[in-house]
């Protein structure tokens, strides 16, 4: 990997100076604000501005990590020095820009002079995770400046990464290794390099915010209080290999370990939350984060919260050690936060849920219980057992320090920088006939692309000629579809005036049934009429006997018998006359 250096112009001019002695500081803190990380910063700053054979410290400082100027300008309030060398993996058009944005201009390495020491500083990144990123910055950092004293210190080496360490060790010889774990040692001492326990780097400034604690005198702890710190951050919970969706989620486990914590607290307690990483990225998530995430509001609805690297910023941290001293015991899903918990004289439990943190709570001389156990133990033998490892680190980063304080007065060692040169002319190298091997294998694979692209010009050539002829049948068909749409519209017209014609056909068909239909009625009715007429014949004496038998009988009133017989007999007369 790539990187390029940029400094402010002021940092610059101390760099290219031959007179200045410079010391230049890589670690767990390249800008990304944890807790531990920038305490360990602050503690080797300190530490080498103290000596004055160190004029210039300048830390190493990720260049995407600063925002903007006003950034740039709070650094040495929070860190302790001036200055800094700011670093980029981007490609080097990209990283210019955004430096010249910030005021900053590049570092040649041709141009540096003047002596130069190399500390890498602790943290827990020599593993599978973070490693290999860490190793390819300290390095170009070898490479590009050449320091004449080379040391390590406060490291946590994976055990599946300590080979890669070794190896690195045995090119660059570093001066000193120290670890700050015994497990650490041990994985080195084992591929075969010196390495000694050196304690961890931010060990003095951890005692010094508790020494100015305790001029405010002492403090008892208030019973049923407790300090919280969380974190929910993948890293924390996970191997390297082990699939996240395959185990309980984050937010689970530390709910577990929250109803432990309410079961043996109550629900009236009042926990001190810390908060430990300010960081905008979604793959961290610290106490701030967890206490949303979690049933923590459920559980302890009264807290207070504590921003320890707000307070770091403002050097401030001894109030966060006053908070902590009136709690009974301290819970953290962080390193630095338990060993502060252990040097401000707190029981302490540290969670440990893969071989990352249970390496971390080996370091710190903890039991390997859960958090059940420890809340349901005798916290006066936790707080011993903290008291002694304390004590037994303090001691050893006396040693250590004097260690190296010895290390940095002895005179370089011109024939080892022979080596280490000659090991980066076979790097260099090395690149080079990959580079060239690299652009090789490029050059075939352009010309392989022109070929197949030449190729794929043919059959698209073929392709369009094909998709012409076609166009212009299908440009034909248009034509003879939308001459047979014409027809099909003429057709429609007509069948809608033969469909209007149905319909009024339809119409007088219904209007001659209606008309049969009355006719039926009428033959039926006169049928009827008739029938009555023959029946009334039948039954009835014809009219005109009605009509006779009815003058006869007024004739007899009227006449007498007398008469009714000559009428009787005019009439008879008459009709024969008639026939």
């Amino acid at each position: 990997m790539r990187f390029s250096f940029f400094a402010t112009p002021i940092t610059l001019k101390k760099l290219n100076s031959p007179e200045l002695p410079k010391v230049l500081l890589v670690g767990g803190f390249n800008g990304y604000w944890n807790f531990g990380d920038i305490l360990m910063l602050q503690g080797v700053v300190r530490w080498h501005r103290a000596r004055k054979e160190s004029s210039v410290v300048a830390s190493l400082h990720e260049l995407s990590r600063v925002a903007d100027p006003q950034a740039l300008r709070q650094l040495p309030g929070v860190l302790g020095t001036e200055d800094f060398v700011f670093f980029s993996a981007a490609p080097r058009e990209e990283a210019d820009r955004t430096a010249r944005e910030l005021g900053l201009e590049p570092v040649s390495p041709l141009l540096l002079q003047g002596p130069a020491h190399l500390h890498v500083y602790g943290g827990g990144y020599f593993n599978a995770r973070w490693g290999d990123s860490m190793l390819g910055l300290i390095e170009t950092v070898l490479r590009t400046w050449l320091p004449v004293h080379y040391v390590l210190s406060g490291l946590q080496v994976g055990p599946e990464f300590a080979s890669r360490v070794a190896a690195h060790a045995r090119q660059w010889q570093p001066a000193l290794v120290g670890c700050r774990d015994p497990e650490s040692t041990e994985a080195l001492v084992a591929c075969g390099i010196q390495a000694r326990l050196s304690g961890d780097d931010a060990l003095e400034e951890l005692v010094r915010a508790t020494e100015e604690a305790a001029l405010s005198g002492p403090l008892s702890p208030v019973p049923g209080r407790f300090a919280l710190h969380m974190n929910l951050s993948t890293y924390v919970y996970t191997n390297v290999g082990e699939d996240p969706e395959e185990q309980p989620t984050p937010s689970t486990r530390m709910n577990e370990q929250l109803q432990a914590l309410r079961a043996r607290f109550g629900e009236s307690a009042s926990p001190v939350v810390l908060n430990a990483y300010i960081d905008e990225r979604p793959v961290v998530e610290d106490s701030v984060a967890a206490m949303r995430k979690t049933a923590f509001p459920e559980h302890f609805p009264l807290a207070d919260v504590i921003d320890l690297v707000g307070l770091l910023f403002q050097g401030r941290l001894s109030q966060a050690v006053e908070k902590i001293r009136q709690s009974e015991v301290l819970v953290a899903s962080s390193y630095h936060v338990t060993l502060l918990g252990k040097v401000a004289g707190v029981p302490t439990h540290l969670f440990a849920f893969n071989d990352y943190y249970r390496q971390k709570k080996a370091g710190l001389a903890e039991t390997e219980g859960s958090l059940e156990e420890f809340l349901a133990s005798d916290w006066s033998q936790s707080l011993a057992r903290g008291t002694e490892y304390i004590d037994a680190q303090r001691a050893l980063r006396r040693a250590w320090l004097e260690q190296l304080t010895v290390s940095l007065e002895q005179p370089p060692q011109d024939l080892s920088w022979v080596a280490r040169a000659s090991l980066w002319m076979e790097d260099l190298r090395q690149e080079l006939r990959q580079a060239h091997h690299q652009r090789s294998e490029d050059a075939q694979a352009a010309q392989a692309a022109a070929r197949d692209a030449e190729a794929r010009h043919q059959a698209l050539l073929a392709q369009s000629e094909a998709t012409e002829a076609r166009l212009r049948e299908l440009e034909s068909q248009r034509t003879l579809w939308e001459a047979e749409q014409l027809e099909l519209t003429t057709l429609r017209a007509r069948l809608a005036v033969r469909d209007e014609e149905r319909e009024e056909l339809f119409t007088l068909r219904e209007q001659l049934a209606a008309r049969e239909q009355e006719l039926r009625a009428f033959a039926e009715r006169e049928e009827e009429l008739r029938a009555s007429y023959e029946a009334l014949l039948t039954t009835e004496p014809p009219l005109r006997h009605r009509l006779v038998d009815d003058l006869n009988d007024r004739i007899i009133k009227a006449g007498g018998p007398r008469a009714h017989r000559a009428l009787k007999q005019l009439m008879r007369a008459t009709v024969k006359l008639g026939k």
